[in-house]
């Protein structure tokens, strides 16, 4: 009976097998109501379009890096054969070099942001590069990204923070990577950061800065030829014409085959009459990505963090369109390559990611990555609070809080961003606490304005209790500032210009108190900021005859 019974249901399953698939799937949708048979055509015909725009974007990358590697290899050959375009060639990248060796240096001995104003009409403020002053995160980055380099790669690298809020990735001829804290300030695991640091670095590596160069002089030779060829070969093709046409038709057979064969002459031509034209930062951005995939894995990071970072950087763009200016570009641009990471994770890398996977040494992230990075995102949350970059700030400081939670300045400025863009009591509850926070955990009496934070929140109550200790943290405020400017004249220029970086660093060591001595430099001397008074007029005197 058994037995009877698996073969019943072995002849079911049989029968259910040879059932044409339009007919099953009619007898699956035989129940669906007018709403759901609507919502699945629908869903279908939006299914079908994105694989046509896929499909699409993947046959133009495909085209456009075809054009890319045929210009590019002309104009190698072009180089190493042409003595003159080979010397115009050099002498352009050496200019190029020489400016770059001048932004190093700005970018090396400039301490403090500065806005300069565009040469444009509307006279957009741009930002000039200055580093991010904290050498404990400057080291762990480029220590990161030194580990990313070939092996077979003799040129020296750096790697460098400037301090940005806006999300900027850039390198320069001369080896240099920067990347900005707006940028970092996305990242959420080491693995991300290597991609990053990989892409950059893959733009020096594949010498792009001499391309850039290279090209437009290799473009327009490249263009003149295909137009020479196009005229040669409607001219070959017009005379085999003419003769085969006179062997066939005599005088009138030359006329109408000269004509054919011009026809087909300019047919064979068109090949070669339609201008390269190559957007050439595109074309290296898709070079650049290829590379740092490759580079990432090769060094055992999950590159599956990958396509995490352009989810977060296009959120961050969705939030605020100036996160686009930096390194993003089009947000289009960041579907296509997300995309493009995903198809070859899902198939060319597949096997060798599956083999660190299984051999567990892939490197995701690390709790000594989460804490460094706190530091950077409390310092860019606090430039974006100062560029009225909200959305960042807000996110920057929360995750620096959630991460450090003992630090004073995180949970000043967290305080400050929720009681500057709070609508409800709620969040003004919560500015309050992170204010009182941070009084509580300035050791060193560094931030006097908390106390006035504080005391203007207090204010907004009107039970007794609220008032009174309002009034109490103004006071406060003001013994405060004054002992911090004491105790800046006593320092005047004696000390690094990133101590309160240091003091972080000490805190993190286990000293949350210690500050530096103060030097003996005598009674100090308050200069009023009221003119001075006028010199007393001397009495007059009369001389005598």
């Amino acid at each position: 009976m058994k037995n009877a019974s698996h073969r019943l249901l072995a002849l079911l399953l049989c029968l259910l097998t040879t059932i044409p698939s339009p007919l099953f799937t009619q007898i699956a949708t035989a129940q669906e109501t007018k709403e759901e048979k609507k919502l699945r055509e629908r869903q279908e015909k939006l299914k079908k379009k994105e694989e046509g725009r896929k499909d699409k974007e993947a046959q133009v990358r495909s085209k456009e890096s075809r054009k890319y590697n045929t210009l590019r290899e002309f104009a190698e050959d072009q180089y190493a054969s042409e003595p003159d375009f080979r010397d115009a060639v050099d002498t352009a990248y050496r200019d190029l070099q020489s400016q770059h060796a001048m932004q190093a240096y700005q970018i090396n001995t400039q301490r403090k942001t500065e806005l300069v104003m565009a040469e444009t009409e509307d006279a957009t403020p741009k930002i000039r590069r200055v580093l991010y002053d904290n050498p404990w995160i400057q080291d762990y980055v480029n220590h990161v990204g030194q580990r990313l380099v070939p092996d077979d790669s003799d040129k020296p690298y750096a790697f460098k923070i400037t301090y940005h809020p806006i999300p900027s990735a850039y390198t320069l001829s001369t080896g240099t990577v920067l990347v900005s804290t707006g940028m970092i300030s996305l990242l959420d695991s080491e693995a991300q950061l290597a991609y990053l640091l990989a892409h950059e670095l893959g733009h020096v590596y594949k010498e792009h800065w001499k391309v850039k160069v290279m090209m437009p002089l290799a473009e327009e030779e490249y263009n003149k030829r295909q137009e020479r060829k196009r005229i040669m070969w409607s001219a070959i093709f017009g005379a085999a014409g003419a003769v085969i046409g006179g062997a066939i038709g005599g005088k009138q057979g030359i006329g109408n085959g000269a004509v054919i064969g011009l026809l087909a002459g300019y047919a064979v031509g068109s090949l070669y009459n339609q201008k390269i034209g190559i957007d050439w930062d595109e074309a290296q951005e898709n070079e650049a990505d290829d590379f740092a995939l490759k580079a990432t894995i090769d060094k055992g990071y999950d590159v599956k963090e990958v396509p995490k970072l352009f989810t977060a950087m296009d959120q961050a763009a969705r939030g605020d369109q100036r996160v686009e200016l930096g390194f993003l570009g089009r947000r289009s641009r960041l579907r296509e390559r997300k995309e493009y990471c995903e198809k070859l994770l899902s198939g060319p890398l597949q096997g060798r990611y599956q083999d660190l996977l299984r051999g567990g040494k892939m490197i995701g992230t690390t709790a000594d990555y989460s804490v460094i990075m706190a530091e950077l995102k409390r310092d860019n949350g606090i430039e974006a609070y100062r560029f009225d970059m909200f959305e960042m700030s807000r996110r920057n400081l929360q995750q620096a809080v959630s991460i450090r939670s003992d630090d004073a300045v995180s949970s000043f400025y967290y305080g400050r961003i929720l009681k500057l863009v709070g609508r409800t009591k709620e969040e003004h509850d919560q500015a309050q606490h992170f204010l009182a926070k941070a009084i509580s955990l300035d050791t060193r009496q560094a931030i006097p304005e908390v106390q006035l934070q504080r005391a203007l929140v207090l204010m907004e109550q009107t039970d007794p209790i609220s008032q009174a200790q309002a009034l109490q943290s103004l006071k406060d405020y003001v013994i405060a500032f004054q002992k911090k400017k004491v105790d800046d004249a006593r320092h005047d220029s004696t000390l690094p210009p990133n101590i309160d970086v240091l003091y972080d660093h000490m805190r993190l060591l286990g000293d949350k108190a210690w500050k530096a001595p103060l030097p003996d430099y005598g009674p100090i001397k308050v200069v009023s900021a009221d003119p001075p008074p006028p010199p007393a007029e001397r009495p007059r005197t009369t001389r005598r005859q």
